[in-house]
């Protein structure tokens, strides 16, 4: 759990929305710290809690926050119904792929459902190995998952967005019925309409891409790695070099800090899923030469933009860059990575189907992206997440009705 904390954010005014008393509905986002500030030194420990033990966390943090107008204050997931109580009429929940075994969130419930208000739900995933498999889930997180859609209390709409259809069906099959499968809401970061169209653009302008950037998967992933050593030598390009950009776990995150206090078999994983034929004194000099991880959603979209495609198993890693108007290629490896991509647009092949060498050429064949396709779809589901916000007396950001209307 995350310690508490306040941090405040006035109202934004624009288009007053459904209101308690005289001015638009006091918001608790629960996330410990949206700005992480001169980062630059700051000791790793503090830094891997302040992002949530994944720096991919930090996308949907930053969309989210940036789409609620209403006056916000933040508040780590240990606050007290007190707290919640004094400070906010509505509790917005920043949501990963917490439906899973991984997960127990029973001490949250309580105090979730102690403070009496109405909750709302961003971006909730299931986990599990597929489509065809139905999600583990401990007690905590279910009761969790039920104050959350008890809270809605007799409202026709609901109060849970979830990342998709999949995750849907497994609230349902767990009796929390009514969920909006939309997506994640780092869908809408790049706040213009017509992002298909200026990425295609990018994609297009050369034959093939030069420089390639990867979204590091993690060092246990031994099913990818054969995958991931050809993505580095396609990286380590001498004139147009990309760089390996880690989300998760916490060694691979000290290792992109030039940190290399670990378990030593950590370590040799690492190595063993990079630059094998490395000794191990070039691996770390190579880590610190290729491999990164950012902690603010405008520097990493900002060093994006000077790549032409970012491919690996990490989704966020990937979406960001297609936020910054370049390709991004998602390598599926289980149900959670391939629900967020076919529910906002993001190209994808299942890692099982990367039989054949990685090239260049090779990867370009892979992208299936149609812009105009992916503009309606984002238009569309942009309609869907206002109406979803309005509904549960959140007051959307102004641009979100810009890319709705596509225009």
């Amino acid at each position: 759990m995350l310690d508490d904390v306040t941090l405040e954010r006035p109202a934004v005014h624009a288009k007053p929305a459904l209101t308690r008393g005289t001015g638009p509905q006091r918001v608790a986002i629960l996330w410990r710290t949206p700005d992480l500030g001169l980062y630059s030194n700051a000791p790793f420990d503090e830094l891997f809690t302040a992002i949530g033990h994944n720096n991919g966390n930090l996308a949907f943090v930053h969309a989210i926050a940036s789409h609620v107008a209403n006056p916000v204050k933040f508040f780590g997931w240990s606050v007290t119904a007190e707290t919640l109580r004094e400070n906010a009429d509505i509790v917005v929940i920043p949501c990963a792929n917490q439906l899973g075994r991984h997960t127990d969130y029973g001490a949250m419930a309580e105090n979730l459902e102690k403070s009496g208000l109405p909750i709302v739900a961003i971006g909730l995933g299931a986990q599990a190995n597929s489509y065809e498999h139905d999600i583990e889930i401990s007690d905590g997180t279910l009761r969790w998952a039920r104050v959350i859609a008890a809270s809605n209390g007799a409202s026709a709409s609901s109060n849970i967005y979830t990342r998709g259809a999949y995750t849907s069906a497994q609230l349902d099959r767990l009796g929390i019925t009514g969920t909006l499968a939309g997506g994640c809401p780092s869908h809408f970061i790049n706040q213009q309409p017509g992002l298909g169209r200026k990425i295609h653009a990018a994609w297009t302008a050369r034959d093939l891409p030069r420089s390639v950037t990867v979204a590091a998967g993690h060092q246990s992933w031994t099913r990818t790695r054969e995958i991931e050593h050809q993505l580095v030598s396609l990286m380590m390009d001498p004139l147009a070099p990309g760089q390996y950009v880690v989300q998760s776990m916490g060694e691979m995150i000290k290792a992109s800090r030039g940190i290399f206090d670990m378990e030593p078999q950590a370590l040799k994983e690492i190595h063993a899923h990079t630059v094998p034929h490395y000794s191990v004194e070039e691996f770390k000099a190579w880590c610190r030469n290729y491999m990164r991880s950012f902690y603010d959603v405008p520097a990493w979209m900002d060093f994006l933009r000077y790549q032409d495609l970012t491919v690996g198993c990490r989704y966020h890693g990937v979406a960001l860059a297609l936020q910054a108007e370049r390709m991004g290629l998602t390598i599926t490896i289980d149900s959670r990575t391939r629900e967020l991509c076919e529910n906002t647009g993001v190209p994808h092949v299942d890692a099982g189907e990367l039989t054949m060498p990685l090239t260049r050429a090779r990867l370009r064949k892979l992208v299936s992206f149609d812009p105009d396709a992916y503009d309606r779809h984002r238009a569309e589901s942009a309609g869907r997440y206002l109406g979803f916000l309005e509904a549960n007396g959140i007051q959307p950001a102004a641009f979100l009705k810009r890319i709705a209307a596509g225009a």
